[in-house]
Order: structure tokens, then C-alpha cells, then sequence
């Protein structure tokens, strides 16, 4: 399908719908206002300030919500007042959003709205992300699922558009070791850090990794910044901060992407989570536009000829459209918290 086919879907998907959106300003929720924008601009966005977002993003929402002609609210809710997020145990994402969404369905105006959207891809069931899970929870709405928009997808059709959109929009949070306490302090500290080498190193991607004051720099290409003096600057202004050690990362900032592997004209893709069978085959069952037979065991699941197993493997045997026939199913795939 055609970027302009992708973004016209899009656009008749969400076309009269009368929609409060969780925004953060980044590639996806961008995309999705923007369309909100030309074919809905009766919707809102709604932005969560949890005191563990990077300096600037506040501010950014607001410019982005105002560059679209679009109602904007901000919700604030102090997160480091919550022992739960503070310990930074691994339910911290799935719990995070549980508190964002119910206080986005908690405004006054919430009913006068027809649907309460929310920015997930396609590519974004792939990955390890419990928080995913909370979208049904709260009857939320995932447009670019929906549409069979990939991160990719995304990507081409915000430069198609011309549209920019913000690079930070990651809960600091996530730098920080998993059980590994949180603070303002640690977030102060990581995103001085973040903010200096976005002068020095132009890639989009750019995270410091904290673990007991020990920094770990992902970045897109790292052997591009493999330069003498650079390094000393970088490791000199790091420890000036208050990093103990710090380290890059050779191995690149690692993005989700489909490939399949092949073992006895067998093609498979492991996800990095177990499935729940039941729900899953619950799904294949209610979603209509999956109109083959399918079968549940007690390990597996059998539709058409894709075997979906509880470990989070799936297979089917040799075949030019894997990739396609795996996004189909993808979003009736249940993952276990």
C-alpha cells in the first residue's frame, strides 16, 4: 500500500470522530492529532505532567497542540509523591498509565467525547511493554493499530507530511535501572546529560542509561562519535554532573523490527513475552476481519496456517507474505502481565 493509500485510511478511519487523544507530542500521537486536525477538530488532546518527563515537554505539547488548532489540556499528577513509582519496580509503565488514562477519563467534559484514543503501532506490539495492556482496560482506541500503521509507516508518512514533532517524550524513568530507586535528582541529572550531548551528537536518538550513577550512552550510530576529543568532553561533562563512570554503548540504540528466521522451511518470530491463549484466542475470535478457523490447545493456538504458541513464538510454514500474514494477527495477540 501507498503512503498516500496508509494516510487516507487514516484519515477515513478517524473521519467525524469526535475523540480525546493522549498526546505526547511524539511521532505517533503527532500523527494521529495532526489527522484529528483535518478530519475531527472538534477533538482534544490531553497531556499527563508526571514530573518524570524530560525538561521541555510540556512546554512542546502546548506549541504542538497550538501549531494544529487543536483544544489542549494538562493534567498534572506528581508521581515521586507515590512510594510504588518511586521503588521503579518492573509494573512501574503498567501502573504509570493505569493513573494517566483514569485521569484523562476523569475530566468533566470526558462523555461529551465519542472515543478516547491513544498512540500504539503496530511495531510496538512486538516489544516487551505491559503498559500496552491498559488500553482495554480503559476502552481505549489504537487508530494506527486499527489501520495496520507499522513505526516505519509512521516515520514515512509524518515526512510526507512535512510535519516535526518531539524526539523526548520518553518517561525518564525508563533510564533509570529497573528497582533501582527514582528521583528528582537522578532525572536532573539525566537530563542535563541528554541535553548537552544533543549539542554535540546530531542523531535521533540519544538516551543516557543510569545505573548507580554509572552513565550508559545509546545512541543511534556510536562509532560515529569515536572521536578523541569528543570522548574527553563527553566523559569530563559527565562526571562534572555527577556520573561516577561513564560508558558507550558499540552495540547502537536497538529498534524494533520484524524479521523472521527460518528452520525446516518453517518461518517463526519469537516475541519477547509469554501468551495468554485464552485471551488471544478470544480476540481471533471477535475480530471480524480474521475469517479463518482457528483452534486453542493448551499450548497453542491454530489459525489458518499460523501456530501461535504460549511462549510467544509464532510459525507457519514457508511463505512471501510472512510479514504480512503476521501483522494480521498481531493485534489479537494477548500478551500475560
Amino acid at each position: 500500500m501507498k503512503i498516500e493509500e496508509k494516510i487516507n485510511k487514516l484519515k477515513e478511519y478517524l473521519k467525524n470522530k469526535k475523540s480525546i487523544l493522549a498526546f505526547s507530542a511524539g511521532s505517533d500521537s503527532t500523527l494521529i492529532a495532526y489527522i484529528l486536525s483535518q478530519v475531527s477538530p472538534n477533538s482534544v488532546l490531553v497531556t499527563i505532567d508526571n514530573n518524570m518527563m524530560p525538561k521541555d515537554f510540556i512546554n512542546y505539547t502546548k506549541e504542538k497542540a497550538k501549531e494544529l488548532n487543536l483544544k489542549h489540556d494538562v493534567i498534572n499528577v506528581n508521581f515521586l509523591k507515590n512510594p510504588e513509582f518511586i521503588s521503579n519496580n518492573q509494573k512501574r509503565c503498567y501502573n504509570c498509565r493505569k493513573i494517566m488514562y483514569l485521569k484523562i477519563q476523569e475530566l468533566s467534559y470526558f462523555n461529551e467525547y465519542d472515543y478516547f484514543l491513544e498512540g500504539t503501532n503496530l511495531t510496538d506490539l512486538l516489544e516487551d511493554r505491559p503498559g500496552i495492556l491498559v488500553r482495554k482496560t480503559y476502552n481505549m482506541t489504537s487508530p494506527l493499530i486499527e489501520c495496520g500503521i507499522t513505526k516505519n509507516d509512521v516515520f514515512n508518512m509524518i515526512k510526507y507530511l512535512n510535519l516535526t514533532y518531539s524526539h523526548n517524550t520518553t518517561c525518564l524513568a525508563t533510564r533509570v535501572k529497573t528497582n533501582e530507586e527514582v528521583s528528582m535528582e537522578k532525572f536532573k541529572l539525566i537530563d542535563e546529560a541528554e541535553t548537552y550531548l544533543k549539542k554535540y551528537i546530531k542523531q535521533e536518538n540519544i538516551r543516557v542509561r543510569f545505573d548507580s550513577y554509572t552513565a550508559t550512552i545509546s545512541i543511534d550510530e556510536p562509532l560515529e562519535v569515536l572521536d578523541k576529543n569528543l570522548i574527553k568532553n563527553i566523559r569530563d561533562k559527565l562526571q562534572e554532573l555527577g556520573f561516577k563512570k561513564v560508558l558507550l554503548d558499540i552495540t547502537g540504540y536497538m529498534k524494533t523490527k520484524l524479521t523472521y528466521n527460518i528452520d525446516n522451511n518453517i518461518y517463526f518470530y519469537k516475541l519477547p513475552y509469554n501468551i495468554d491463549l485464552k485471551r488471544t484466542y478470544e480476540n481471533i475470535i471477535e475480530n471480524t476481519k480474521l475469517g479463518e478457523e482457528s483452534k486453542l490447545n493448551s499450548k497453542t493456538i491454530n489459525y489458518d496456517d499460523i501456530t501461535i504458541e504460549d511462549n510467544g513464538k509464532i510459525s507457519m510454514p514457508e511463505t512471501n507474505d510472512f510479514i504480512d500474514k503476521f501483522n494480521k494477527i498481531l493485534p489479537s495477540i494477548e500478551r500475560k502481565i
